[in-house]
């Protein structure tokens, strides 16, 4: 057993459990600029450099494990992180629409200094309650939330028995996990999923779990 197998055990799912693999797709242009380039649904870039290697190993590293399906955000940066994960297992990914990203409305495009100098209202609301008030007239943390997370434990729940792989973006998985995790919406913003990094989650009884948040010991840089 190798040093990630022993951080990040492979797991075995009884009859009654699913457990999912929620990935971040890997880097893109916009997700690595300096400033950060506000990507939402209306960019469907795809992945850079770094971004390929990221899937690419992120696609190694789960080789090894079960991997019984896999579903996408339908955008391109996510479909070919899905593609990698998909090759050693034989599989195709399905691409599920409320898995999108955030629609972020003005702010598509934008760096955070643009957005506070020239929409310095909205931007003082949407820092203070992401949760009541949406990204530059789009989508609030909430909407993300209500549309994303029943689409993750519809899968969960149709796969009971088996391991499957979710690839979706930023903002739908901070929004999931701080539900999940029973943190105020107000707050998802403090969890910042990493490009690639994964989220195991555990559906059981009709119960979901995060029992892995972000991990990215798989990857050589993020």
């Amino acid at each position: 057993m190798n040093d990630a197998t022993k951080s990040f055990p492979p797991p075995c799912p009884a009859p009654d459990t699913c457990y999912a693999y929620l990935v971040r797709h890997g880097a893109t242009p916009a997700s690595a600029a300096h400033p950060v380039i506000m990507q939402g649904r209306h960019m469907d870039t795809a992945l850079s450099a770094i971004g390929e290697r990221q899937a690419t190993e992120t696609g190694q590293f789960l080789s090894t494990r079960q991997i019984d399906a896999v579903y996408t955000s339908p955008m391109l940066r996510a479909r070919q992180t899905a593609e990698r994960v998909c090759q050693p297992h034989g599989l195709s990914a399905t691409p599920i629409p409320d898995l999108i990203e955030a629609d972020l409305g003005t702010w598509e495009g934008l760096s955070w200094d643009e957005i506070k100098r020239h929409d310095a209202d909205s931007y003082q609301r949407f820092v203070e309650r992401p949760d009541l008030y949406g990204y530059g007239g789009g989508e609030s943390i909430t909407q993300v939330c209500d549309r994303a997370l029943p689409a993750i434990k519809n899968l969960l729940s149709d796969n009971v028995g088996r391991v499957i792989a979710v690839v979706t973006h930023r903002i739908v998985i901070r929004s999931c996990v701080a539900q999940l995790l029973g943190l105020p919406l107000a707050e998802a913003r403090r969890l910042s999923p990493s490009t690639c990094g994964l989220t195991l989650l555990r559906f059981r009884r009709d119960e979901l779990e995060v029992t892995t948040f972000n991990a990215v010991f798989h990857l050589s840089a993020w």
